[in-house]
């Protein structure tokens, strides 16, 4: 009986040190994405993202890790495709959470990166239309305006979220205002191709 005993012992932790050795890889390869990142390889950081959440799921084990790792690993995908302009793409990534844990609005980094998607997309949309409707952009900037409140009442001290709101609740208040010829220098100054930040922000850094 004690042989079984410790025959089990030594099953059990063989399978809990290769899940350790599993799992200490895909932490490395985080961190090898992110430092293709500053390096200034965008595109190469996002396919070794998606190849380590790939592995994951594979693993079925997406739900499992820990929800720090999890949402830092969703949130560079969706970070790395906003740097790139990919606003779709990026939403669905930032979307894949609420799929897994039920919500992501607990989250003020989730809710600015969805503030600042909102946002961009609105612009692009704006510029690329001939017919330059406002009352769509006026719905899309109230949307983006009330998501990035949200992140900042969740992360008072953010900065980002901070001017990012304020910027949009100002460029609200020129479209009530019919500033037009104001609002149409705050979107010539908007840059809606590529936008690339000098480095991941810390707390998405693995």
């Amino acid at each position: 009986m004690k042989r079984f005993g410790k025959i089990f012992a030594a099953i059990a932790l063989l399978i809990v040190t290769l899940t350790g050795l599993g799992y200490g890889s895909l932490l490395r390869g985080m961190d090898q994405a992110a430092e293709q990142y500053r390096r200034g390889d965008p595109e190469a950081a996002l396919q070794r993202y998606e190849m380590i959440e790939q592995r994951v799921r594979s693993m079925g084990a997406l739900r499992l890790i820990p929800v720090k790792d999890r949402r830092n690993l969703i949130l560079n995908q969706a970070r790395l495709l906003y740097a790139l302009g990919r606003y779709d793409d990026a939403q669905e990534r930032l979307d894949r959470e609420t799929e897994i844990s039920g919500t992501s609005n607990n989250d003020g980094r989730f809710l600015l990166s969805k503030g600042e998607i909102t946002f961009r997309k609105a612009m692009k949309n704006y510029r690329g239309s001939p017919k330059k409707d406002q009352r769509l952009l006026e719905e899309a900037m109230h949307t983006a305006e009330d998501i990035l409140r949200e992140s900042l009442r969740l992360n008072p001290n953010d900065w980002d979220a901070k001017y990012n709101f304020e910027y949009v609740s100002y460029v609200r208040s020129l479209m009530n205002q019919d500033q037009q010829g104001k609002i149409k220098i705050l979107m010539e100054n908007v840059r809606v191709e590529e936008q690339r930040p000098q480095a991941l922000p810390a707390d998405l850094s693995p």
